[in-house]
C-alpha cells in the first residue's frame, strides 16, 4: 500500500465505526488500542483483512472479559 490508498482505507474503515491512527504507513492505532503494522508490506486486501482479524481478536476478548 502507499500512502494515499492507507488515507482511503481510513476513511473506509470509518464508515463502519473502526478508528485507525498512523504514522505515514505504520498504523499505530485500531479503536484506541496500540498496533504496529507496517500497511507498506501488505496490498490494499490484505490490510482489510488484517484488521478485521484484529477487530475479531478483539471482540473475542471482549466477550470472554464480560
Amino acid at each position: 500500500m502507499n500512502e494515499n490508498e492507507l488515507k482511503k482505507l481510513v476513511l473506509v474503515f470509518a464508515k463502519y465505526n473502526i478508528k485507525i491512527e498512523h504514522s505515514g504507513l505504520m498504523i499505530t492505532q485500531i479503536n484506541q488500542q496500540a498496533a504496529t503494522l507496517d500497511a507498506g508490506t501488505y496490498m490494499p486486501d490484505q490490510m482489510v483483512e488484517l484488521i478485521c482479524k484484529f477487530m475479531q481478536t478483539q471482540i473475542i476478548k471482549d466477550m470472554w472479559n464480560l
